[in-house]
């Protein structure tokens, strides 16, 4: 029996949630495809090699720690699993908070009854455990801990073609050719995001905003008279009529830097939603991702708030694993004035 880390993600991305509520532990990149049977495209990268160990060295039985960082010297033990399913590779994960996370291993996770830290895990997103004193909380975790109920993970969404988006727009009284124009600005926007993810480790928020998600607006109908940018330290605020002085929002987008995550933008979106009560739909995005947020009661509720998740580069007919939130067609539906 060996012991294992895996990450729960860093800074503004946290995949633990999804870690437990599936009993599933994911790596990266997945987008190649399966490991086996591209054996030699794997082994080729650097990255490739943890790919490999998560598909051959892992064992039933075999203990995961699922870690997070707590300080500089120590990390956190978010939950310790016992591995119960083979290797697999599923579609589904191939967007968990934009990052693609297709291999995949089953898990029975236990979480601690209390905060447990430890000192001997190492960087990285998948690695093998020796430190003795590690293995013993790991075990320690499993005896007394709370075993994780399990969410059945669902079939993978539909893909949604750039041709039904057109007729979908259309039929929710979008013009043809305003339509059409939206799937233009698409591609464009696709081609600029490819070549930031490559190139663009300076892209600043301010980029993201004029270059990705200011054209899209523009294109389903949404007139500068109505967009205000960075009004009262917001990223871009929608209204509903041509804008006067004393008018609150009908809509708030909060815009990150691709790579961060979103969680961050979460917490100013919920700075947003005490400062402007009466709005009631919010936008977190990086431009290519993007979360939709509608308010159903009297306070805001982030689980159960979000209604739509769309991801320019993987058009789908709601959320990648999550059947309660609609994907691009009800998040397109949603920006349209």
């Amino acid at each position: 029996m060996n012991f294992w880390q895996v990450a729960a993600g860093e800074g503004g991305r946290d995949y633990s949630k999804v870690f437990l509520q599936y009993g599933v532990m994911l790596i990266g990149s997945g987008d190649p495809g399966p490991y086996f049977g591209r054996e030699d495209y794997y082994g080729s990268r650097l990255w490739g090699h943890t790919i490999g160990y998560f598909a051959k060295q892992v064992a039933k039985d075999d203990i995961v720690i699922l870690k997070k960082p707590y300080d500089r010297k120590t990390w956190q033990v978010q939950a310790v699993g016992r591995v119960i399913g083979d290797y697999e590779w599923l579609e589904q994960f191939d967007d968990v908070q934009g990052w693609d996370l297709q291999h995949c291993r089953r898990v029975e996770w236990v979480c601690p009854a209390g905060l447990r830290k430890v000192a001997g895990l190492a960087r990285g997103t998948f690695r093998r455990v020796y430190n003795s004193e590690v293995k013993a909380v790991a075990q320690a975790v499993l005896e007394e801990g709370q075993k994780q109920p399990v969410n059945e993970i669902p079939p993978a969404a539909k893909a949604v073609s750039d041709e039904d988006l057109i007729d979908y727009l259309i039929d929710n009284g979008l013009r043809p050719g305003d339509a059409e124009m939206v799937i233009q600005t698409i591609w464009r926007i696709r081609r600029l995001g490819r070549w930031y993810e490559k190139h663009g480790k300076d892209l600043s928020e301010h980029e993201i905003r004029t270059f990705l998600i200011v054209p899209i607006l523009l294109a389903l109908g949404w007139s500068e008279q109505k967009l205000k940018i960075e009004w009262k330290n917001t990223d871009i605020s929608f209204f509903s009529r041509v804008y006067d002085s004393g008018d609150e929002p009908c809509m708030i987008l909060e815009s990150k830097r691709m790579g961060e995550g979103l969680g961050y933008a979460e917490k100013q979106v919920q700075r947003y939603a005490k400062d402007m009560p009466s709005c009631k739909r919010l936008i977190v995005s990086d431009g290519i991702r993007y979360y939709l947020y509608v308010k159903q009661g009297e306070s805001w509720d982030f689980e159960k708030d979000l209604k739509a998740y769309m991801n320019l580069l993987r058009l789908k007919n709601r959320h990648p694993y999550r059947t309660d939130v609609g994907g691009a067609p009800d998040l397109f539906i949603s920006l349209m004035p």
